[in-house]
């Protein structure tokens, strides 16, 4: 009876023990990266009175170092002293650590006069999770320790937080450029507050403790060869929910618990893959509400090869031909879907000759046959890949009765050009793989006018094919691109629907001089429908120049570029100087902006906003301008 009794005892001293350490040390095992945001030669904004924000920055970040130790956490600082460091290195330190939070700390400055104060915080918006909710808690304190009333959640864009594999949020606590702010700013009240308003947030954030997710691969990029795949992931708790995004595919996602081995589960995908490389982002939500930081895992799909194809550019081998004679492979799955896979074959031919090749990005390639003019069989072709025959073909040898031309149609670097037309008498061709064509014309004509109309992006041209009587001629074609500048250079687009009359010629006129234009999602119905386009942007994280045309009420017509300028202020000034000296001059303003799509992509970004009461052909005359400043300057 007295043992029973001194066992209860010890269970609910241990118990009780363990609730205490638990409220001592509520952020225990959590660690936490602050950043102080600027720093050395880069003092970030400054006060009416000189305050630096670099100086405020860091004094908060100490506070709330003190205060998140004192709660049990494991906090690190990217900076501690006045030093400078790269947006890049922040990011690096936040890789090497991986915390379970990422706090970049700054205060804000208006472009504009500014007389009420309000604090901003960003969370990383390619994170719906952790980085979410802690912008959430963080923003509620902020409000509730006096710093501002107006204070706004935005999902952020910025370099430290879209470049971030863990929870992420900048803050901007207060704006230094207000006066009585600055003052306020200058005493250890405010960042006191400033930073006891922060922890509380983040021990909300955690109150359940962190959710820990352990998914079992071998190595990444994960390989596999099949359209579908399983991993096996454990969590310290119950698992409620998975959000599963996958890079450039559309597929659903699936998970279920595994019953005999407590919280261990299957995650799968219900849609077939293609052979390719895709980023997979995973967000885990436990019962108990909490959220663990996001699982980017890089997939590296090599289906197996099926349905594979060999296809002569020409139909025959013509009798007595000396030279090359191309030859398109293309590489398929099981499902006849071009296997994107990169890969080495060879294609063999004449028993013992082999010429070897590797697979486009398209699961394409093309090989050059090296033939002696001595063929008079037909010549058997083989691909093998890794001792497998994957396709067989026979190309006949034969006389030509016509002109027989094998040409390729090419950039000035020598790069072949697909889908190109080629019209010659009444009849027309196309080039395939890597810029090469056929065709055949009467023996009758010793020259022959080919009139080539490339793809967007390239000029047509007319050649001539000039013969001294022999039946095979060899023609290389040249076309010059329309504007180098533009060649291949990805644009998204911003408007509202209003504006599709006076995009529209744009958008064909920079189509047509190469460049790859996305219209991006601008939702009505979203109070911030820029935030959608600009998700869009950072999610593909490829492209290389955003416009934005918006509609102000009073005004002059104004580029807004990056405040630290950059390309996006040189294309302004280059699109104010070309209207200023044109026959009918136009007036426009340039200068840094605070527009969100500049400040949160990575991207080249310029908005164009016309006012309300202008002449009726100022916008088009602007366009039209700005469509030959990116030919010319972009």
């Amino acid at each position: 009876m007295i043992r029973t009794k001194l066992t209860i005892f010890l269970i609910f001293l241990l118990v009780a023990t363990s609730g205490s350490a638990q409220l001592l040390n509520p952020l225990k095992g959590v660690r936490i990266l602050l950043d102080p945001g600027h720093g050395g030669a880069d003092p970030g904004a400054v006060g009416p009175t000189g305050l630096k924000e670099s100086e405020t920055n860091l004094r908060v970040a100490r506070y709330l170092r003190d205060l998140l130790t004192a709660d049990g956490a494991e906090v690190h600082m990217t900076r501690s002293k006045d030093v400078y460091l790269t947006l890049g290195e922040r990011v690096e330190l936040a890789k090497k650590l991986k915390p379970d939070l990422f706090v970049s700390i700054h205060h804000n400055a208006s472009l504009r006069p500014r007389k009420t104060n309000r604090s901003e915080i960003y969370y990383n918006a390619l994170d719906q999770g952790l980085s979410q909710k802690a912008g959430k808690r963080m923003i509620n304190e902020l409000e509730a320790y006096g710093f501002g009333e107006e204070s706004l959640i935005v999902p952020g864009g910025f370099f430290v937080l879209r470049n971030n594999p863990s929870p992420s949020v900048l803050t901007e606590g207060s704006y230094i450029s207000i006066p009585h702010i600055e003052k306020q700013l200058k005493t250890g009240k405010a960042l006191t507050n400033q930073a006891e308003a922060l922890r509380r947030a983040i021990r909300e954030t955690f109150a359940q403790g962190p959710l820990k997710i352990n998914l079992f691969v071998s190595e990444t990029p994960v390989k596999i060869d099949t359209p579908y795949f399983n991993f096996i992931f454990t969590a310290n708790k119950p698992v409620k929910q998975i959000r599963a995004r996958l890079s450039q595919a559309d597929t659903g996602f699936g998970f279920d618990r595994l019953p005999p081995i407590g919280n261990t589960y299957r995650l799968y995908n219900t849609n077939a893959l293609q052979s390719g490389t895709y980023d997979l982002q995973l967000t885990f939500y436990a019962e108990d509400g909490t959220i663990a930081p996001r699982i980017n895992l890089p997939l590296q799909v090599e289906l197996p090869f099926a349905n594979s194809a060999i296809r002569p550019v020409a139909p025959f081998i013509p009798e007595g031909f000396k030279g090359k004679l191309p030859v398109v492979i293309d590489l398929r799955d099981q499902a006849g879907k071009l296997n994107t896979r990169s890969a080495q074959i060879k294609l063999v031919y004449k028993t013992d000759t082999e010429v070897s090749a590797t697979s486009n990005s398209e699961g394409k390639t093309t090989v050059l046959l090296d033939l002696d003019g001595t063929e008079t069989n037909p010549l058997n072709l083989e691909l093998v890949h890794k001792a497998e025959v994957l396709a067989r073909c026979k190309i006949p040898v034969m006389k030509p009765e016509k002109r027989f031309v094998i040409g390729r149609v090419m950039n000035q670097e020598q790069k072949g050009l697909e889908k190109v037309q080629i019209k010659y008498g009444l009849k027309e061709t196309k080039t395939v793989d890597n810029g090469y064509f056929y065709l055949e014309y009467p023996r009758m004509y010793d020259n022959l006018e080919l009139k080539v109309v490339p793809f967007s992006g390239y000029e047509p041209t007319t050649t001539w094919i000039k013969t001294a009587g022999e039946p095979v001629v060899f023609q290389n074609i040249v076309v010059k691109p329309v504007s180098q500048r533009l060649l291949g250079k990805k644009i998204g687009i911003m408007a509202p629907i209003s504006f599709d009359n006076l995009l529209r010629g744009m958008v064909k006129d920079l189509m047509n001089s190469g460049a790859k234009i996305s219209r991006l999602n601008m939702p009505e119905n979203m109070q911030h429908p820029e935030y959608q386009a600009v998700l869009e942007v950072n999610l593909k994280n490829d492209y290389d120049l955003i416009l934005s045309f918006k509609r102000e009420t009073a005004g002059n017509i104004v580029a807004r570029h990056y405040h630290r300028g950059g390309k996006g202020k040189f294309l302004a000034d280059n699109l104010a100087f070309s209207l200023k000296n044109s026959d009918n001059p136009i007036d426009l303003a340039v200068m840094p902006g605070s527009d969100y799509e500049i400040s949160h992509t990575g991207a080249t970004s310029m908005v164009i906003a016309f006012p309300q009461m202008i002449p009726p052909d100022y916008p088009h005359r602007v366009i039209s301008h700005l469509v030959q400043v990116l030919k010319s300057a972009f």
